[in-house]
């Protein structure tokens, strides 16, 4: 595995990676010498891009109204979705099921995304947007949400 991939599949920062291949080099190699697609079958982990079956009764509400029952989502779907609710205890759960690190990342993509746009759009009105998108309030306080984990 590569020192990005033991990141993600571990949710632990790069900054932690360097510091367990210096003081920790048993541990590390043991690290390196598994395949990715192995070990993240092992853990049970997932990666933006899989689907996975969604259970509905984890969150406050539902989002994928197409069905009361699980289903099949996309993970960036999933935590799209459900982090434009703002509701700590969905964020949270988020957190749980997926890791901190996924989170934001998928956080960052949308915001940026939509300051790139430079606009939102809600029911035929554009509301623009100017400035950084880690600026933003909103963004500010999912982060917050999301530290807090």
């Amino acid at each position: 595995m590569t020192q990005q991939q033991i990141s993600k599949l571990l949710d632990v920062p790069d900054r932690t990676l360097r510091d367990w291949k210096h003081n920790r080099q048993r541990l590390y190699s043991l690290l390196e010498s598994l395949e990715y697609d192995e070990a993240k079958e092992k853990i049970n982990a997932v990666d933006i891009d899989d689907v996975v079956i969604f259970d509905p009764r984890s969150y406050t509400h539902n989002l994928f109204w197409q069905t009361n029952k699980s289903s099949q989502q996309k993970v960036y779907a999933i935590i799209s979705n459900y982090l434009s609710t703002i509701n700590e205890n969905d964020i949270k759960t988020l957190c749980t099921k997926f890791g901190k690190n996924m989170v934001k990342s998928v956080l960052i993509d949308k915001y940026k995304k939509m300051y790139k746009k430079g606009y939102i759009s809600t029911s035929g009105i554009d509301i623009p947007l100017t400035g950084a998108y880690n600026q933003n309030d909103m963004y500010k306080q999912i982060v917050g949400i999301i530290n807090d984990c």
